[in-house]
């Protein structure tokens, strides 16, 4: 998703950088390093590494889910080039969005085993404190479970540094509600568009829908080349 978006920001002149935080992807580190902290500075070290590589003078960061809550996170901090934040979906309920890792977690283990394991993974999630270090493939450090717990909908705060933040969000799920929500509540609120997608992304699969929804690239890449 972010690569076509990528490529398409670039068809219209934009000079992007995508980048994998640290102990993701391809970068240096390992998953049991990750930290919503340092993911931050990532954030400030790429926006500082775009603009050595093009001399550009203003730039608009985009970030999808916890990706998305990340950027949000780093303009706090964030230079006073930065034109604006474009979130997709982020996530703003730190617990909600662990357990629903921790569902699909459980989820994918029942459906790896042609014949399943005893006790199965559904019966030993019963214990709360079965599965909470990994994330469908993926490690989940205890400091980073601890910094998304902190996460809520009621303390969040959107950020005034960024001259503009955009949201876009699909308002029939739960995360789209807490969007709706905390714009309400906020001194300086976003604006916030609501997209009806229905994607799952814990899935690397189409599932017989478009793996890149179309009305969601076109809103984000009309809103950076505004912005811009």
């Amino acid at each position: 998703m972010l690569r076509v978006l990528a490529e398409r920001l670039a068809r219209q002149g934009h000079a992007v950088l995508r980048l994998d935080f640290f102990g993701t992807g391809d970068s240096m580190g390992d998953d049991a390093q990750a930290d919503l902290a340092g993911w931050q500075a990532d954030v400030l070290t790429a926006d500082a590494e775009l603009r050595q590589r093009t001399g550009a003078s203003r730039t608009i960061w985009m970030g999808l889910r916890l990706g998305a809550t990340v950027a949000l996170l780093a303009a706090y901090k964030a230079p006073e080039h930065l034109a604006g934040v474009v979130a997709w979906d982020p996530i703003l309920d730190g617990r909600r969005y662990l357990a629903f890792l921790r569902e699909r977690h459980v989820l994918s283990l029942e459906e790896a085993y042609s014949l399943l394991p005893r006790p199965s993974p559904r019966a030993m999630a019963a214990d709360p404190a079965c599965f909470v270090d990994e994330a469908i493939g993926f490690a989940l450090p205890a400091r980073l479970r601890e910094q998304i717990e902190v996460i809520t909908p009621d303390a969040w705060r959107w950020p005034e540094q960024a001259a503009s933040v955009h949201v876009v969000c699909d308002c029939a799920t739960a995360d789209g509600q807490d969007v709706v929500g905390s714009a309400a509540r906020a001194g300086r609120a976003p604006q916030w568009i609501d997209v009806r997608h229905g994607t799952d992304w814990t899935t690397d699969t189409a599932d017989n829908s478009a793996l890149v929804p179309t009305a969601v690239l076109l809103k984000l890449t009309a809103l950076a080349g505004a912005i811009a």
